[in-house]
């Protein structure tokens, strides 16, 4: 004979709990707008073995980073023999596979045939982001309705405040500013003649500007520390490897910080404009995520620079004496005072011989360079470029930026 038995269980205070349920209301006449959760049911089969059929998570939707997650968890043995032993459901979090979950367990030992067992959990949101409830192998199968998933809010930071880092380093943001390029060094020999050590430009795009952070780091760890990019997000923006040249200090990433050693470097990003007004910068506490669990808001700029070039001199086509001059009117059209930034390029058409120490046709960076003025918001400044050509060869030149291009010849 078939011994089935048809069961509908978990009334509507247990279904208001779950997970998957919503509540409000629609603000017209006052009923309310959610949609109802559809009860579990199941079938319980006593000529089958046991069988451990999850029916519920119930808990909250949100919680603050930090918090404790608090619920109950109800299954039902489904099958004819009693439940022998525990099982377990693994709260996981979704964003990071890297990161070790957490373990619910649910106390079904001696459970029997169409019994059901509810089980209270606690466990804490380590890290911000999404959260999902998945059952083991020892349970037979999980309810359709069982939609068992939290969202972990971040916490608000502020600049000036320390945050600590995943590794335990305290890292604090100390100031912000906006350019529209930086420069930074070359490895000697790198588009350059011999040993010297030259300045190349990272310039944005015309929909970007460049975001840069002035972080310092203490190191209280009691062992060295290496500052990885991995630990920071900024969404919808590209992290910036080149130091920024010129400044109080370079880029912070990849700095190893000795035990009881203070860093003071920036972080570098390239962010869209329109974006900027709602600007966060997150820390990142669980390694292979790319949610912040800690966001510090960062203050619109209330404009940018943007550099245009108004008119150029150049040097005639044969040009005496040591130097070459190139005059540069630059123009800031943008809406904020910024620092202008410029190197010479240049190559030569001509066989150099197999006693130089340069090719042919290759674009070398002027090591004179980087050439710098801050100008203010709808003025123009002359940008005086200088370099120093061998004698006796014509020699091609552009400017960066603008690429401004000419030809000359330096004689005797």
């Amino acid at each position: 004979m078939d011994r089935r038995t048809y069961v509908r269980t978990l009334g509507s205070s247990i279904a208001a709990l779950s997970l998957a349920g919503c509540s409000g209301s629609d603000g017209g006449d006052g009923s309310s707008g959610s949609t109802p959760t559809p009860e579990p049911t199941y079938e319980v089969d006593q000529e089958a073995p046991a069988r451990l059929k999850l029916l519920s998570v119930s808990g909250p939707k949100e919680v603050a980073f930090g918090d404790t997650i608090e619920g109950d968890v109800t299954a039902v043995n489904v099958g004819g023999e009693p439940i022998s032993g525990e099982a377990t459901i693994e709260f996981v979090h979704s964003e990071s596979a890297d990161t070790e979950p957490q373990t619910v367990t649910v106390n079904a030992d001696g459970l029997a045939s169409g019994e059901e067992v509810s089980h209270s959990y606690r466990v804490d949101a380590e890290y911000a982001g999404a959260w999902a409830f998945e059952a083991s192998s020892d349970f037979y199968a999980v309810d359709d309705t069982v939609t068992s998933t939290v969202s972990v809010l971040p916490k608000q930071g502020s600049t000036g405040e320390s945050m600590e880092l995943a590794s335990g380093v305290q890292a604090t943001v100390s100031d912000m500013t906006y350019e529209q390029m930086i420069t930074y060094e070359l490895p000697s020999g790198e588009r350059t003649l011999g040993d010297t050590t030259a300045h190349a430009i990272r310039e944005t795009v015309s929909d970007n500007i460049l975001l840069i952070l002035s972080v310092t780091f203490e190191n209280g760890t009691g062992e060295a520390q290496t500052v990885s990019k991995d630990d920071f997000v900024i969404p919808e923006s590209s992290f910036v490897s080149q130091s920024a040249a010129s400044r109080d200090g370079t880029n912070a990433v990849g700095k190893n910080i000795n035990p009881g050693q203070t860093y003071s470097g920036h972080l570098i990003y390239a962010v869209p404009k329109a974006k900027v007004d709602d600007l966060t910068f997150g820390i990142n506490l669980a390694e292979g995520s790319a949610v912040a669990d800690i966001e510090i808001p960062l203050q619109s700029p209330g404009g940018f620079p943007e550099f245009e070039m108004a008119n150029i001199d150049v040097p005639p086509e044969d040009v005496t004496g040591d130097e070459a001059i190139v005059e540069m009117e630059v123009e800031n059209v943008g809406d904020s005072a910024g620092v202008f930034k410029s190197i010479l390029e240049f190559k030569t058409p001509d066989d150099p011989g197999i006693l130089a120490g340069y090719s042919a046709d290759t674009w070398y960076i002027d090591s004179d360079g980087p050439y710098t003025q801050r100008i203010p918001a709808g003025e123009t400044r002359t940008i005086e470029l200088v370099t120093e050509p061998d004698s006796d060869r014509r020699w091609d030149y552009r400017t960066t930026p603008f690429g401004a291009e000419w030809t000359f010849k330096a004689v005797e």
